[in-house]
């Protein structure tokens, strides 16, 4: 205002710009609409398994949102303005490359994220929630639940970078009707694999829905802009799948052998770190070239 910039309130419902934006925004609310029908069923579902289901699934999601939170959303974040601007250039080359290292980036966080959540479950969700009311019943329930939950945490993060991409290239509505179709899905399992898993069921039809709604999307975007290096992904994904299962097991062993020395809280954390330590060191040697990149940044700040 004082540089004599004055606002004068207008809104024209023809103008082209509008438009658009209301088009692109409207199937991104639905499929968030649909997430959110999602949740409900699951919670609606489980609090007619047993008591104290909806908070397991609860504490449990949390958990595993945390860990999405960490790596997935603020990968996808930083790097949406890239994706964006490969888009808008149209340069093809450049934008499947930033989407296949993307993925790749992530699969190397999550992927032993997924493990570490998979072998430390129980020991985890006691060191987080376990005082006060949270039983030991409450305890199996919620570590049952974290466990199925984390199976499906690459299939998030890889759909993050997938729908930024869709969106990147203008298109909100193949990840919206991938989304139904997810949602499908995921009722169908729910109600069947609960009959048999109880709390833990809900939460592994969670998982397996979101990576069926990932493979969608990974086919969707191949037949919008070509193949984009999955061969090089799945080779990626399989290093740091090899990588993560050798940690896991070092960790375990780790766990077991000190948990009567250390107590269960300083087992848990000193595992951690030696596993995480075992990783990052088996992972230099395995050529990935988003983690060379990575180092060469880092070295390039100390220096």
């Amino acid at each position: 205002m004082k540089k004599g910039f004055l606002y004068r309130f207008f809104l024209d419902f023809n103008n082209e710009y509008l438009k658009k934006i209301i088009n692109l925004a409207l199937p991104v609310m639905l499929g968030t609409s649909v997430g959110q029908l999602n949740v409900l069923i699951d919670r609606t579902i489980a609090s007619g398994i047993v008591v104290g289901g909806i908070s397991a699934l609860n504490y449990a999601n949390r958990l595993n949102g945390f860990i999405q939170d960490i790596f997935a959303n603020s990968i996808s974040t930083v790097m949406y303005p890239l994706i964006t601007k490969m888009a808008v250039l149209e340069d093809v080359k450049g934008f499947k490359r930033v989407i296949g290292e993307n993925i790749n980036l992530i699969n190397v966080f999550l992927v032993p994220a997924t493990v570490g959540l998979f072998i430390f479950s129980v020991p985890i969700t006691k060191l987080v929630y376990g005082r006060g009311a949270f039983d030991g019943r409450a305890l199996v329930l919620t570590s049952g639940a974290l466990l199925f939950y984390s199976l499906g945490m690459t299939g998030v993060g890889a759909g993050t970078i997938l729908s930024r991409a869709f969106y990147s290239l203008q298109d909100t509505r193949t990840p919206m009707i991938n989304s139904v179709y997810a949602v499908i899905l995921n009722i169908i399992l729910n109600i069947t694999l609960s009959k048999f898993m109880g709390i833990s069921g809900i939460a592994f039809a969670t998982s397996i829905s979101n990576l069926f709604c990932t493979g969608l999307l990974f086919l969707s975007l191949k037949k919008k802009i070509g193949p984009y290096g999955m061969k090089d992904m799945v080779y990626t994904f399989l290093k740091v799948v090899f990588t993560s299962l050798v940690m896991g097991v070092i960790a375990r062993l780790f766990y077991i052998k000190f948990y009567v020395m250390l107590g269960g809280v300083f087992s848990l954390l000193s595992s951690i770190f030696v596993g995480a330590a075992v990783y990052f060191i088996i992972i230099l040697f395995m050529r990935i070239k988003e983690i060379d990149f990575i180092l060469s940044k880092v070295r390039g700040y100390f220096r």
